[in-house]
């Protein structure tokens, strides 16, 4: 049981936790007697809609559900 637990846990950091890696633009000048700039152009920050504000009271219960479970079943392994 805890090793299907921990299977769980680490299959869930490593699907959860990807991401993407957005390729930054190149951005070089020339200054009129000097030589070129290069330097990488800051992607602009969008807010992203992420819904979870939408629902708090079933995140909640979520949460408090998935610990009343976790709690239950530590009590049946330590018996």
């Amino acid at each position: 049981m805890k090793r299907l637990i921990v299977i769980l846990a680490v299959l869930a950091a490593l699907l959860g936790g990807t991401s993407r890696v957005l390729a930054q633009e190149q951005v070089c000048t020339t200054v009129y007697g000097g030589g070129v700039v290069c330097g990488a152009k800051a992607p602009e920050h969008k807010p992203v809609e992420t819904g979870i504000e939408d629902y708090p009271l079933f995140f909640a219960l979520g949460l408090l559900g998935t610990g009343v479970i976790l709690y239950r079943l530590s009590k049946k392994i330590a018996l």
